[in-house]
């Protein structure tokens, strides 16, 4: 996987201080699945091991698209 280290918004860190400075695009990925998997999970299972495994593939497979273009 690419890594890429590039920020969203340049002026993030004048407005939040320097938060998640170390966030990566693929980071960014897998917490907006995780955010879009939260509010539509019914919690059943509690697998959050599953979970958590299913939003970095997400992420991967958007980077992979990214890259692809």
């Amino acid at each position: 996987m690419k890594e890429d280290n590039t920020t969203i918004d340049p002026t993030w860190m004048q407005r939040t201080g320097g938060y998640a400075r170390d966030m990566t695009l693929h980071d960014w990925y897998a917490g907006m699945a995780m955010q879009g998997l939260i509010v539509r999970i019914d919690w059943v299972t509690n697998d959050l091991d599953f979970y958590s495994t299913w939003v970095h593939k997400v992420a991967d497979a958007m980077l992979a698209a990214r890259e692809a273009k």
